[in-house]
């Protein structure tokens, strides 16, 4: 995938039927935005990663509000890629879309810039008040002291899973930054199955696997 080009993915979804569900990028500014959306709808799209640009506010960007408003019509996702400073963003179009269904990446990227800062993880958890959003524990490579077995994260995470709960969040593999060293993958699984003793067995196969699949396989 090159920028709003998403043949490569989407061969992946075609080749795999049932494996793979895909996450586009598209060009909210384009005249052509709703005839695309339900395109990709039609070929296993089930989600749109967004950003924040300083100079494109959510809130003021009429391509943004169309890709929202597409997106809650289709009953795809919008993935927001995001660091803290954009949560007011979010609030802002879920209150303006309530019928969207969202899913945060990588915890909010909180204590990816530096310490992880409990007004942050507030402030996520705020978000918790529109009941379509959900947020993806992910990215462990690239938060608080980034290193393996990740366990400082454990508070923050327990805190977020408190409010959301299990089948409003879910894990993410971040591929491949998370594969490389001295990070892999068994070390952010491990997380998860072996080091968050407030989630039961259940809890933590939502976080594992049923909650991307109700978002993302849905039909």
């Amino acid at each position: 995938m090159f920028r709003t080009d998403n043949s490569y993915m989407l061969n992946a979804v075609r080749t795999h039927p049932g494996i793979f569900s895909a996450v586009a990028v598209v060009d909210a500014d384009s005249a052509a935005l709703d005839t695309t959306v339900t395109h990709l709808r039609s070929q296993g799209v089930r989600g749109f990663r967004i950003t924040a640009r300083k100079d494109k506010p959510w809130m003021d960007w009429e391509g943004m509000q169309r890709l929202w408003s597409a997106a809650a019509a289709h009953r795809m996702a919008l993935c927001p890629l995001i660091d803290p400073a954009a949560f007011p963003w979010v609030a802002a179009l879920c209150g303006k879309h309530p019928q969207a269904t969202v899913v945060i990446d990588h915890l909010g990227r909180i204590g990816a810039a530096g310490p992880i800062e409990d007004a942050d993880i507030r402030s996520l958890c705020g978000l918790a008040r529109f009941p379509r959003v959900h947020v993806k524990v992910s990215a462990f490579y690239a938060l608080g002291r980034k290193k393996p077995p990740y366990t400082d994260l454990i508070p923050m995470i327990r805190q977020i899973f408190e409010t959301y709960g299990p089948r409003r969040l879910m894990w993410g593999s971040d591929s491949p930054y998370q594969a490389q060293p001295p990070h892999d993958y068994a070390s952010s699984v491990n997380l998860v199955r072996e080091h968050l003793n407030f989630a039961s067995s259940e809890d933590r196969e939502w976080l594992l696997a049923g909650t991307a699949e109700r978002v993302f396989f849905s039909p």
